[in-house]
């Protein structure tokens, strides 16, 4: 959800930027009575990655396996199918006691709550902005992400940069943040929150940052000063308890740094800037630490004698914070010398390196043998098309699966049979890897050559999968390839591109034995035996950029996709819908869910 994928997306370039005047975190408001707690019942998945892990797996699910997955009916659908309403795109459902949450990103954005029947509980409609300002590809409003459910509140933060509470009951606004606005500690314009929040220590924590891709763009933009960041909230009045930014603040170069590429000079007027942090963080308890990935830088560092290097080691990283007080512990640089925006070219053919290859995956602390003893790590996907394991206590890289290093060609060169995804600005291993606690579960899209030169601004993506691994990676247990799309876009007499791949961009969901994602190109619901990757059910959707997710003997999943240019025909692969919809998958017969429906009534 973006968050998101490289969850923003070419719809928003051009379109003005709002910013919100309303006062940040209001302090005169009722605050929230209990210590926020989410769900006890291991049934529910109240936050993106349904547990702070990030594992994306339900231990508890017992109602659908691989002996049944393959009767799914739809239960329900919002709005109806034969409904004259429309909301948004949805990006990221959450489920807790049979109750949905969800926030849209177009249309006119909304938080929703639905009754286990799938019906409206209550919608939060966020504070109009007050005063519009000129923002080349800033977005200004939008739920890209899923929200945290707790026992009293549901939080959330969106496009333009807000960070809301609600109540859960009602949906009645607790406190929101602006974290564009002073007196949020640096205050950037161009802020964004991508990212899902969870709550560790007692606290909020939420990731976002300076998004300025496509602001730096602008010819008129003195690019670039903006940051990533993770801050942790005090959850009754959304208070900075304290607040990490990514990398060293952005400052005026003086004399500007120049950056020659196959698209020309570029001019750099302030840096280093680290872009917004559209990882989803991680909390481990044992050892009471926050993990999180990092995007690319936008502009560079002035280099010196000392050191060279237009990056600082926190751009395209993975970063470990002491959860109480914000405070770094260690920094591991997948990435090294990734400057890029909208206005370079994503392949530099003179060092070989691919751009834009970010860390949107969220870092997943697991257990794994070292050695014959047991040693900590974390686990995470890149958009390198690699999946890392590093060690959590220092952050060295301990396994990993082979890169793709040849030219963007099409074909490609020589693949690594193990490689599990192609590098580009909108490939690799997106976000949502899973772990069962047995296996790795990576999700992949290949659509290498993107943006090498201004001709070849839209490819279409050549492949997609999902690939078991073994904790440490060395092993691989099994790989389903998703077939070509025969058709896609245009008439069905004249398809504007045939034989396309079938990415896989979404999180994937594991439960009792059976992987749920879907695919961006042939618009499906997957369910896999998470055992042998033998596929066991397929489901039509309609466009969609959404994970599911698995509760309580149900299937949610979100409809309806923008990414990443609407209106353009060279991206017809990509199938568009400006609405959307939350759909409930089941077993035939009453479930939990009905009963939970009947009680409710």
């Amino acid at each position: 959800m973006r968050h998101f994928i490289f969850l923003l997306l070419a719809y928003v370039v051009g379109v003005p930027a709002v910013l919100d005047w309303a006062l940040p975190a209001s302090q005169d408001r009722a605050p929230i009575k209990k210590a926020p707690a989410v769900s006890a019942d291991p049934h529910d998945w109240p936050m993106y990655n349904r547990d702070l892990a990030g594992t994306r797996h339900n231990s508890a699910e017992k109602t659908l396996g691989k002996n049944n997955v393959g009767t799914l009916v739809e239960k329900w659908r919002f709005p109806p199918a034969d409904s004259k309403t429309k909301i948004g795109v949805v990006h990221a459902v959450v489920a807790v006691n049979g109750e949905v949450y969800f926030g849209t990103q177009t249309l006119t954005p909304t938080f929703y709550k639905l009754s286990p029947d799938g019906q409206v509980a209550w919608a939060y409609k966020p504070p109009p902005r007050k005063a519009a300002v000129a923002g080349f590809g800033l977005p200004s409003a939008g739920f890209i992400n899923a929200g945290l459910v707790t026992n009293d509140a549901v939080y959330v933060g969106d496009a333009g940069g807000r960070i809301y509470a609600l109540d859960r009951a009602t949906g009645n606004e607790l406190w929101h943040i602006d974290t564009r606005l002073q007196p949020f500690p640096s205050a950037h314009s161009s802020n964004c929150v991508f990212a899902a929040p969870i709550l560790a220590e007692g606290n909020v924590i939420v990731a976002g940052g300076g998004f300025e891709h496509a602001v730096a763009a602008n010819p008129f933009h003195a690019c670039c000063t903006g940051r990533g960041f993770v801050v942790a909230l005090a959850p009754d009045t959304g208070k900075v308890v304290w607040k990490y930014d990514v990398g060293p603040e952005p400052r005026k170069l003086d004399p500007p740094v120049e950056i020659k590429d196959a698209y020309g000079t570029h001019v750099f007027r302030y840096g280093p800037s680290t872009s917004s942090v559209w990882s989803t963080p991680s909390y481990e308890a044992t050892t009471r630490t926050i993990y999180f990935g990092t995007d690319c830088h936008n502009s560079p560092r002035r280099p010196t004698k000392d050191d060279p290097n237009l990056h600082t080691k926190h751009s395209c990283a993975v970063i470990a914070v002491d959860a109480r007080t914000g405070k770094e512990r260690w920094v591991t640089q997948l990435n090294a010398g990734d400057i890029w925006n909208y206005a370079l070219p994503s392949y530099d053919p003179k060092s070989g390196i691919y751009k834009d290859q970010s860390i949107g995956d969220t870092p997943k602390p697991y257990w794994i043998m070292w050695n014959g003893r047991r040693r900590l790590v974390v686990g995470v996907g890149c958009k390198n098309g690699v999946f890392y394991v590093l060690d959590a206590m220092t952050g060295e890289i301990l396994f990993q699966t082979p890169p793709y290093t040849g030219p963007p060609t099409s074909p490609p060169g020589k693949v690594n049979p193990r490689t599990l995804a192609l590098p580009s600005s909108i490939g690799g291993l997106q976000t949502g890897c899973a772990c069962d606690g047995k296996a790795v579960f990576t999700n992949g899209i290949d659509i290498l050559g993107l943006g090498v030169s201004r001709a070849r601004s839209f490819v279409p993506p050549t492949g997609g999968r999902v690939v078991s691994l073994s904790l440490d990676t060395r092993v691989e247990n099994w790989r389903h390839e998703r077939p070509k799309v025969k058709a896609v876009g245009g008439a069905k007499d004249k398809p504007a591109f045939t034989d396309v791949g079938d990415p896989v961009a979404s999180g994937i969901a594991v439960a009792n034995g059976v992987l749920y994602f879907t695919t961006t190109v042939s618009n499906k619901l997957v369910a896999l035996d998470a055992a042998t990757g033998k596929s066991l059910k397929e489901i039509d959707l309609g466009p969609v950029w959404c994970g599911p997710v698995v509760s309580r003997g149900r299937v949610y999943v979100g409809g309806g996709n923008l990414l990443f240019a609407p209106g353009e025909p060279r991206e017809a692969y990509f199938p568009k819908s400006v609405s959307g919809s939350v759909r409930s998958f089941g077993l035939p017969g009453e479930d939990e869910v009905d009963r939970l429906t009947r009680r409710g009534k």
